[in-house]
């Protein structure tokens, strides 16, 4: 929706504006008597407020109306009061609560996240308040004061009960009941009990207190004023208020779109930045897969290295071991040679020696026949001259007889008396 100043228009327009105005003012007023509404009272620090199907973030505004299904956040140190009825809403730092459902019957508040207090001044009249956290559900029963805190981290709700009672409600039928100076750490749906470990703010604490003190003081607890009918004048006075007000919001939202415009300018230049960043550590990322990937190429390559100088070294030991036995086979064939030749040699030799031998002993029997043969021709000599002998003797002695006698021996024809004293040997 365009806005523009309302001194641009003309005199009627401007009147016929202001009944326009009028109107919707009326017509948001009878909604206002139909829906309760929510109202930010008091802020400090930085509160944001996120409208119903919205997920942007606006910076919110004093006494801005909350409606089902806005939500409103809190920064560090900052703080919030909000009025629903007759209870007061405060907001400590970091927490954020949406206004789930907001009618005549049922206030339900979702609070997953930081600490709440609620004031509660006047009897609910049947009317249902309840706040859900990550873990449990919040039924205030009574007027009261009322602190609940909820730690989505460790998925646990603390509360506390300063006056006044209420129930939680988990799971599969587990509920708790807490009454005046009562409290309790539940974890998870089944609501088990926990040692509690929190710290309270004293701060907040504090600041609980005053407002309490002062809305106690100005006895108004938040409770939507009466409406009552205004006569006309009225009604013009309060036509000239709103348009009034309506100047004053045209002037806000310059200021609130020159805002955003500078904030889409931040925006933008921490978007370049981040983006830039990104492409950095993308660059950065893809430097350091490099230099890994390099060095697992680098680790792939020595080990194939290794496999290579080990089947190298392998080979070479195996070529070695090959040339080791090859030699030994050749020491040992040359050995069996050796002794082969050996036995050779001495088979030679003994043959040599048995022949040898032989020829020995057969020189030595063909000496001894000689020897044998010699003596036994001695001996037949010696016997041819012993008959010799004999023959000459007898001859000799037949001569001398035949010359006793005178007479000549006869000497039988053909014979020869040499022969008659051969040997039969020398025959």
């Amino acid at each position: 929706m365009n806005l523009f100043p309302l001194s641009l228009l003309s005199t009627p327009r401007r009147w016929l504006l202001g009944m326009a105005l009028l109107c919707a003012g009326l017509a948001a007023s009878a909604q206002q008597r139909q829906d309760p509404i929510a109202r930010l009272n008091v802020q400090q620090g930085t509160v944001s407020v996120s409208p119903a199907g919205q997920d942007r973030w606006y910076a919110a505004r004093p006494q801005s109306e909350l409606a089902a299904g806005d939500r409103l956040r809190t920064d560090r140190n900052a703080r919030a009061e909000v009025y629903i009825g007759s209870a007061a809403l405060r907001l400590d730092g970091q927490t954020q609560v949406e206004f789930s459902e907001l009618d005549d019957d049922t206030v339900h508040l979702t609070a997953n996240r930081g600490d709440v207090q609620l004031s509660v001044r006047e009897a609910l009249a049947g009317q249902r308040l309840t706040v859900d956290t990550g873990n449990a559900s919040v039924v205030i029963g009574a007027p009261g004061d009322y602190r609940i805190a909820s730690d989505p981290a460790a998925g646990t709700t603390w509360v506390a009960v300063a006056s006044g009672q209420l129930a939680l409600y988990g799971q599969n039928g587990a509920s708790q009941r807490l009454g005046d100076r009562q409290q309790t750490t539940v974890s998870g749906r089944n609501l088990a009990a926990v040692r509690s470990t929190r710290t309270q703010s004293g701060g907040f604490d504090t600041w609980v207190a005053e407002r309490n003190r002062l809305d106690d003081s100005s006895g108004y607890a938040g409770a939507r004023p009466p409406l009552v009918r205004v006569p006309s004048a009225a009604l013009i006075a309060q036509q000239q208020q709103r348009q009034y007000e309506q100047a004053q919001q045209l002037q806000w939202a310059d200021q609130q779109r020159a805002a955003q415009a500078a904030q889409q300018q931040q925006e933008w230049q921490r978007d370049q930045d981040w983006r830039q960043q990104q492409e950095w550590r993308q660059q950065e990322d893809w430097r350091q897969q490099r230099q890994q990937q390099d060095w697992q190429q680098q680790q792939q390559q020595q080990r194939r290295d290794g496999r290579e100088r080990a089947e190298q070294d392998r080979w070479q030991q195996q070529q070695q071991q090959q040339q080791m036995q090859l030699r030994a086979a050749q020491a040992q064939a040359q050995q069996q040679q050796q002794l082969l030749q050996q036995q050779q040699r001495m088979t030679q030799q003994a043959a040599q020696a048995q022949q040898q031998q032989q020829q020995l002993q057969v020189r030595q029997q063909q000496e001894m026949q000689l020897r044998a043969l010699q003596m036994q021709q001695q001996v037949q000599a010696q016997q041819a001259a012993q008959q010799n002998t004999m023959r000459q003797a007898q001859e000799a002695q037949l001569r001398a007889i035949q010359q006793q006698r005178g007479v000549a021996p006869a000497q039988p024809a053909g014979q020869d008396p040499s022969r008659l004293w051969t040997s039969p040997d020398s025959r």
